[in-house]
């Protein structure tokens, strides 16, 4: 059999974990053209290609939504999802608890996981996070590139601060309730305030090694090692321009891979591949209008593996460069349940 055959195989065979994947911006669309089951129906078909079983859902507020419409975008966006699967569940179920992943991948079903890329849209009042927890909301981030009233992002100011007094607030509202704190986008010194006010694991969604490719978005060797230090894990970003913007291809990617295995072991590493396929480009690109930001940089991907039905092409790619199937399932998807089950119990 060969490696192309045997990683087809294998993603059919493993729990596979993605935990960043912009889907919701697309069912919002889709369900105000009319379109019903988007989830289990367009997208469920896709994840089962790449052989994806649980796919975190993060809700993402536009620029131009700030400040005033940022909780309603919130609302709309977690209100599209919990429709569209009351809709149609058949491909894919809505999770909020360990035991209801483990159900949805006993009967055969995706397990959709809701997440908040970014705290924008609260206004700065941690309370609010207790409400996007009764929306089904499972992991956080404090920040996208901005600057908002919890923290700074990777791109927020040219001196960025760490984690305000709301944000310290919102991370204990996070351990209270079992919500997955989730560093991607955090500038340094938030990063910093995380591993010192951390009650738990905490994990980096869609992040890559910066030792491998000096970029902000990408995380210092100590960064990593603190992630591994409370139990976390490092979700791998496809993303060119944080693999390598002049050479975008899986084997760069998989230099991050084995550089943050080296340094901090093979049960710290996943996927958060952060993919914008097809019509999902197309809207992302629409959420840059009227900002600083050049729409075209989102159609920098990796060639051989740039939407999920790809990801046989990666799992291939680990068995090119000598991964056993064991590690193989680790980084696919094992890690990450790992941090489930010790966070959300089961």
């Amino acid at each position: 059999m060969s490696n192309t055959e045997l990683a087809q195989s294998l993603n059919q065979e493993l729990v596979i974990v993605d935990t960043h994947h912009d889907i919701a911006m697309d069912v919002v669309h889709r369900r105000k053209l009319g379109q019903k089951g988007v989830l289990s129906g367009h997208w469920g078909d896709r994840l089962r290609a790449g052989g994806v079983n649980v796919q975190m859902l993060p809700l993402f507020v536009e620029d131009r939504f700030l400040p005033e419409l940022g909780l309603r975008k919130i609302i709309e966006a977690a209100e599209a999802i919990l429709s569209d699967l009351e809709d149609d569940s058949d491909g894919m179920r809505l999770a909020t608890s360990m035991r209801e992943i483990d159900e949805a991948l006993t009967d055969g079903k995706i397990a959709g996981v809701l997440a908040l890329e970014g705290c924008d849209g609260l206004s700065g009042d941690p309370a609010m996070l207790r409400a996007m927890y009764h929306l089904g909301v499972r992991m956080v981030s404090f920040t996208w590139n901005r600057r908002n009233e919890f923290a700074d992002g990777t791109y927020g100011a040219k001196s960025p601060g760490g984690l305000t007094e709301a944000g310290k607030t919102a991370l204990q509202e996070m351990h209270e309730h079992g919500v997955i704190c989730d560093v991607s986008h955090l500038a340094d010194p938030g990063f910093w305030d995380v591993v010192r006010l951390s009650q738990g694991p905490f994990i980096a969604s869609h992040s890559n090694a910066r030792e491998v490719l000096d970029h902000p978005r990408n995380l210092t060797d100590d960064q990593l090692r603190a992630i591994a230090e409370a139990g976390g894990v490092v979700g791998l970003n496809f993303y060119a321009e944080f693999v390598d913007d002049d050479d975008p291809s899986l084997g760069r990617l998989v230099d991050h891979l084995l550089h943050i295995a080296e340094t901090i072991g093979i049960e710290h590493v996943g996927i958060g591949p952060d993919f914008l396929e097809d019509s999902l480009r197309e809207l992302a690109k629409k959420a840059f209008e009227d900002t600083d930001y050049d729409p075209d940089i989102l159609d920098r991907w990796i060639p051989e593996c740039d939407g999920t039905e790809k990801l046989p092409e990666f799992t291939a790619k680990l068995l090119t460069r000598g991964l056993s199937k064991e590690d193989i399932a680790k980084v696919l998807g094992a890690n990450f349940m790992r941090v489930f089950r010790e966070t959300w119990g089961g």
